[in-house]
């Protein structure tokens, strides 16, 4: 069976927000088993919208439609989908005060009268909870085609795709696999995942990268042994660089690792501004192996709550290895952990020098009594390079696991 994908928004095809719903959507696609013909990004216009819901019936079963759902003016999705098939809007007087009471209850003041955008359903369609937010989703099947309409903010986008999963045809019964890989490149993967193809040629392998840790394979089949048999040809061929055969995060293996070997973690955190935290506390029940952190972004934090020495940051600098250990060393100290990460560097645009230029973080990991100091150089932006360095320490991490500790 066949899917597209229509993203709408001015403010995604005017680069002020980052699409990430074309990946998520696809990703889950093809892990059911459905092969995605397409992601198109419209503005907000009525005659684009229409133009890309044509042609992605002409060549899929499954249309799944995000934004344009709203209170404000230019959320017309629901209006563009209905006259698009020549069915009425239906005004829900009992969601639209629904959605009123919540808000004046909420605010302490009069509902505006936008809300009531968000009360009309189309004829004939199915309504979607959303758990994550006010506006509901649709499920609409026309003549052997569906089509799904999703909210655009990502959380309320993936609340209601699983709403709309309970509705949707799914292709006949098949099985998924998800490799994923560390400190490797897309083309180092590409030449083994050819040979895969050739020898396994009832299998589909799609290839994609996660941007901070590294590509990925997806297969997937109607023999589950078959996809056993590739993730174990994988893993034999790359061995330590296999973070995971059935598709979790690296934030979650490391996670997993964590409270298998009874380990708690802490982290000290400069230029990366809480993100690796972040990272960690996006895993359900870290709490578990993680009492907290500290954001030492001044000097003075790093040398009062952490006890770097004044005179290692004077005579190498805030963005230096030798700091680097002190701050895990004193994180891990300070929260009486197993386990201290550390993150300082200059994540720009200003503040680089010919001998540290803006990208150039320096991290740590103190695991017992023994560390390991890195010196990365990133580029890309200020939120590049934060993720990028609080990715880098999770990976770190990860790897001195494989390797049961052993510290060079």
């Amino acid at each position: 069976m066949k899917a597209a994908i229509l993203l709408t928004g001015d403010e995604i095809t005017k680069g002020v927000v980052k699409d990430s719903n074309g990946g998520y959507l696809s990703e889950k696609l093809t892990a059911l088993g459905f092969e995605v013909q397409s992601i198109v990004i419209v503005p907000d216009r009525k005659e684009f919208i229409e133009r890309e819901i044509s042609n992605a019936l002409d060549r899929a079963d499954l249309l799944l439609i995000t934004g344009g759902l709203g209170s404000t003016f230019d959320d017309i999705t629901l209006q563009t989908v209905a006259d698009f098939l020549g069915k009425e809007l239906i005004y829900d007087s009992e969601y639209h005060s629904s959605l009123s009471e919540s808000f004046e209850e909420r605010y302490a003041r009069k509902a505006p009268a936008g809300l009531k955008r968000q009360s009309f359903v189309i004829q004939d369609s199915i309504q979607l909870a959303n758990p994550s937010g006010s506006a509901r989703g649709a499920y609409i099947r026309e003549d052997n085609k569906e089509i799904v309409i999703l909210p655009g903010p990502p959380v309320e986008m993936e609340a209601v795709f699983r709403e709309a999963l309970k509705f949707i045809t799914l292709p006949p019964p098949s099985y998924s696999r998800t490799i994923g890989f560390v400190d490797l490149t897309e083309p180092e993967v590409e030449e083994f995942t050819e040979q895969m193809l050739t020898e396994f040629p009832s299998v589909k392998f799609v290839t994609r990268v996660r941007y901070f840790s590294g590509p990925t394979v997806i297969l997937t089949s109607d023999n589950e042994s078959i996809l056993e048999e590739i993730c174990s040809l994988f893993t034999r061929r790359w061995k330590k660089y296999v973070y995971t055969t059935t598709g979790e995060e690296l934030v979650q293996v490391v996670v997993k690792e964590l409270k298998a070997r009874k380990l708690s973690v802490s982290v000290a955190e400069s230029c990366s501004g809480g993100r690796l935290s972040a990272l960690l506390t996006s895993v359900p029940g870290v709490s578990d192996v993680f009492p907290g952190a500290i954001v030492s972004y001044s000097n003075d934090i790093k040398i009062s709550l952490l006890k770097v020495n004044e005179d290692t940051l004077n005579r190498h600098g805030a963005v230096s290895e030798e700091v680097a250990a002190e701050m895990a060393a004193g994180t891990k100290i300070l929260f009486g952990t197993d386990i201290g990460l550390s993150v300082t560097g200059i994540a720009g645009p200003t503040g680089g020098t010919e001998t540290k230029p803006v990208g150039m973080v320096c991290s740590a990991v103190r695991i017992g009594d023994l560390t390991k100091t890195y010196t990365d150089m990133f580029r890309g932006d200020r939120e590049t390079i934060q993720l990028r360095g609080a990715s880098t320490v999770l990976k770190r991490l990860w790897r001195l696991f494989w390797n049961e500790f052993y510290i060079e």
